[in-house]
């Protein structure tokens, strides 16, 4: 028996995380809660040894056990700003590089790879407990003309 999907897009995917498989490898280098705006964010942080590469994530409201929470890229250096604005709840914000990823691919795209297949966003963001979430899987800037 199939249990039913609550999310259906063309353009977004819903992913499953692993919390227990995945967060075991978890090793955050940054935890903290900031403030922001009315309430407080966590701003999370990990370091991926093997391509020398930093992750930022800031974590909107409460997402522990949740299901199908959005998560967007945002550019590293407007963060918080980016938070500040957010106007879901909960929600998890991806740092992006303006510069292009260990791939040689689009940030966006690196983010959804690492989300949907594995790496360590996908282990950053399970570690904070969540059990789904969606990310945009079309990005106009990737579309052909």
């Amino acid at each position: 028996m199939t249990r039913p999907e609550p999310f259906f897009s063309w353009t977004a995917r819903r992913i499953e995380l692993d919390r227990l498989r995945e967060s075991e490898s978890a090793v955050l280098v940054l935890d903290e809660l900031v403030p922001l705006g009315t309430g407080t964010a966590r701003l999370i942080g990990m370091r991926d040894d093997d391509a020398d590469v930093d992750y930022l994530a800031l974590i909107v409201g409460d997402v522990a056990n949740g299901h199908d929470i959005a998560v967007r890229g945002v550019d590293e250096e407007a963060l918080l700003i980016e938070g500040s604005r957010s106007e879901f709840s909960p929600e998890i914000l991806i740092g992006l590089r303006a510069a292009a990823s260990v791939c040689g691919c689009s940030s966006e795209r690196h983010i959804d790879s690492q989300l949907c297949l594995d790496g360590p966003v996908r282990t950053m963001i399970a570690a904070v407990g969540v059990r789904s979430v969606v990310v945009d899987w079309y990005h106009a800037t990737s579309a052909v003309a």
